[in-house]
């Protein structure tokens, strides 16, 4: 991050180059500055005592330096320094100022040669003297008090130059500034920018832990007996200013109030001494718990020791309510980094685990892309298993088929010797019918079977039955020559 340099900080940069050049190496010549490189150099100048002669020119560049990096956290917020006024406003401040130069200087010397009046043996030079002297004392309370209220309405710039205790409560103010615009940033920020901040809080807290030891120097500078017998002796000769004033008011409200009794009666006289004396008694009250505070520290603003601002510098309860917070705030901060790095560690391991998960799931998509593999192989089984059982089923029957043509083919040669038996015994009576009737010696005589009576019964029935013979020989010669037939195929 980078902050830029005001004109206040570059005019006390080369101010201080002049003097103490070792010092502003790091600032020498530059409009912007990173902010690590600024916190190095609070670091550096943090070693700086208050008994350096530089110290006061190193504080303010200090306190203006933080006011830039109090500007460069919120770059867009307008900027809350007062702008000096116009010659209008510088003329009412003139003109103004005047006026009350002349006023007071009347009411002190009015005041006291009132009260100088009444005693006759006094000389008229004392009493101009006594006049002239609360006169001037008169106008110095104004120039401390009124005129500085008038000149901060105007917005005129008053001609005093800062004192340590500005520089030093400026500084402290602009800690505070910081560390509030820290604690309220609620944007998400990365762990770099939050390290960049806890050192920013840390140089802060060290700030202002350094600062005690300037709070410990103030205090004991305003404690100081001389600084409090002049506080008391300007008290005290306010007082009776304060103190003749009431007494002169009185005197001429007495002295009205009289003439409506009396034709004539002298300011000395005793009823317009004791009134003029209970309004001035009145008037010195009124001061002494009042006016008095700002009296007495009027002294002490002309030694650069404002009791108002010292307290506000240096106050226990708000250097420890300061403390405090910027404690938090480096705790907070801290709290938020611990985060970081654990949310990195968490998605660190979700990434070990996603690589491990990763090769896991290769292996178990490997895994099922064997499974399916081999799924379509056992569905292959399971289809050529079904074709072995077809094919088994069909060898069984066609195993059946040969058994059952093995017998049958068995009992066809069964048959077939039967019949060939036959046919040598048909054969050989054919033979010797044949020889019968080609024997010279036997006539065939034709045989009718209605003469029945020309023949025997033997040998019509002999004839008979060798005429089936002859009849089934044949057919059963067919019938023989169809199952060779058959059977050649077969064996084919």
């Amino acid at each position: 991050m980078t902050i830029d340099l005001r004109k206040p900080s570059q005019d006390l940069i080369i101010k201080l180059s002049k003097k103490k050049p070792h010092l502003v190496i790091a600032l020498e010549n530059k409009t912007s500055i990173d902010r690590s490189a600024l916190i190095d150099w609070f670091g550096t100048a943090s070693k700086i005592k208050s008994d350096d002669e530089e110290f006061f020119l190193i504080a303010s560049l200090r306190a203006s330096l933080l006011n830039d990096l109090n500007q460069s956290l919120s770059p867009n917020q307008t900027s809350n320094e007062s702008k000096e006024g116009g010659f209008s406003a510088k003329a009412k401040y003139l003109l103004l100022a005047l006026a009350g130069t002349i006023y007071f200087g009347c009411e002190g010397f009015d005041g006291v040669t009132a009260i100088m009046g009444v005693f006759s043996s006094i000389p008229t030079i004392a009493i101009f003297a006594a006049g002239t002297l609360f006169s001037i004392l008169s106008i110095i309370v104004f120039y401390s008090f009124d005129l500085v209220e008038i000149s901060k309405n105007l917005g005129v710039k008053s001609s005093d130059a800062p004192k340590l205790i500005d520089v030093l409560l400026d500084e402290f103010t602009q800690i505070k500034a910081i560390r509030l615009k820290l604690s309220q940033q609620k944007k998400e920020k990365s762990k770099k920018e939050l390290e960049d901040d806890l050192l920013l809080a840390q140089m802060l807290l060290q700030r202002h832990n350094d600062l005690q030891h300037d709070r410990e120097q103030l205090k004991k500078a305003l404690n100081n007996p001389y600084l409090r017998a002049g506080r008391m002796i300007t008290a005290a000769i306010a007082g009776i200013i304060f103190f003749s004033g009431g007494f002169f008011a009185g005197q001429t409200v007495a002295l009205a109030i009289a003439s409506l009794f009396v034709a004539s009666i002298a300011a000395t006289a005793w009823p317009i001494i004791v009134a003029s004396i209970a309004v001035g008694l009145a008037a010195l009250s009124v001061y002494w718990f009042v006016e008095r505070p700002g009296i007495e520290n009027l002294i002490s603003r002309w030694k650069g020791l404002d009791k108002d601002k010292i307290d506000q510098l240096c106050e226990d309860k708000y250097v420890d309510r300061e403390t405090a917070k910027l404690e938090n705030l480096i705790a907070g901060i801290q709290k938020n980094i611990n985060l970081l790095d654990k949310e990195e560690e968490a998605q660190a391991q979700i990434e070990s685990l996603k690589l491990e998960n990763g090769y896991l799931l290769g292996q178990v998509k490997e895994l099922v892309s064997t499974q399916e593999h081999s799924k379509e192989l056992l569905a292959d089984h399971e289809k050529d298993q079904g074709i072995i059982s077809q094919l088994q089923e069909e060898l069984s029957q066609a195993k059946s088929r040969i058994e059952i043509l093995e017998s049958e083919k068995v009992s066809d040669h069964l048959k077939l010797e039967h019949a060939s038996r036959q046919i040598s015994e048909l054969s050989e009576e054919i033979e010797t019918l044949q020889q019968v009737q080609e024997s010279p010696k036997h006539k065939v005589v034709p045989i009718h079977f209605d003469d029945e009576p020309s023949q025997s019964a033997h040998v019509r029935n002999s004839m008979f039955h060798s005429l089936r013979r002859v009849k089934s020989t044949g057919n059963l010669l067919e019938a023989i020559q169809d199952k060779s037939a058959s059977f050649s195929s077969f064996d084919h």
